[in-house]
């Protein structure tokens, strides 16, 4: 488990303990059903609030450990200062700002890197893309071109995640747009859909681990924010 050291929480989470070192999806209201809004926006709110406070665990829990915060270029970018302030230690932190159209492959290296034990992942504008470049030709002067890297959804990289999760122990949040629609859903250990409130967050879990789907119109839990 991943440990918020955040009891309020924590006790309206399925484990009530923390979040399973799995594949966790943060969704958030961005924009509107009917709204491109907050498609590639702003990582804010609280999910980014949640992410930011299971690094922190992670660091305190182990002076060793690493933590990946990846963000499409583009982006708003993490601001150092509140950041630290939430308790997270700046120097074992990797941000990683690949362009928009690296982002899966990015994500997908760097889990099989095996190097971080949490790894935070801006995917509001979804994870669809190419896992790999494009392969050189063992001949680079004829004029056949190679194949191009098939592009994949968003499901296939989240398997990946999974995989990676299983072999190396690395945790991974995603930080999604609860209004996305998707071909596929996502094959996460566990869905919270998470709003920020004056002073609190509002979470709904959708779904967790043992692959059971909440109703969506279940009521949200009104935790307040961790001290």
């Amino acid at each position: 488990m991943i440990s918020l050291d955040w009891p309020e929480l924590e006790r309206v989470l399925p484990d009530h303990q923390g979040l399973p070192r799995a594949v966790v999806e943060l969704a958030m209201p961005m924009g509107s059903p009917s709204s491109k809004q907050g498609a590639a926006g702003a990582m804010r709110g609280g999910a980014t609030t949640i992410a930011l406070s299971a690094i922190r665990s992670t660091h305190a829990a182990d002076s060793q450990a690493w933590c990946a915060w990846i963000t499409p270029e583009g982006t708003p970018m993490l601001y150092a200062p509140q950041v630290a302030q939430a308790g997270v230690d700046l120097d074992r932190l990797l941000v990683v700002r690949p362009d928009p159209a690296s982002l899966a492959r990015t994500v997908v290296k760097v889990a099989a890197s095996g190097a971080f034990d949490l790894v935070v992942v801006d995917a509001l504008a979804g994870l669809d893309g190419k896992l790999a470049g494009p392969t050189p030709h063992p001949f680079p002067r004829t004029k056949v071109k190679a194949p191009a890297p098939r592009r994949v959804d968003g499901s296939v990289v989240v398997r990946k995640l999974a995989l990676a999760s299983e072999e190396k122990g690395t945790g991974f949040l995603l930080l999604t747009n609860m209004y996305a629609s998707r071909p596929v859903p996502w094959p996460v250990a566990l869905r919270l859909e998470v709003e920020r409130r004056p002073e609190a967050i509002a979470v709904r879990v959708t779904k967790d681990r043992s692959g059971r789907s909440h109703s969506t119109g279940a009521s949200a839990h009104v935790v307040r924010l961790a001290s």
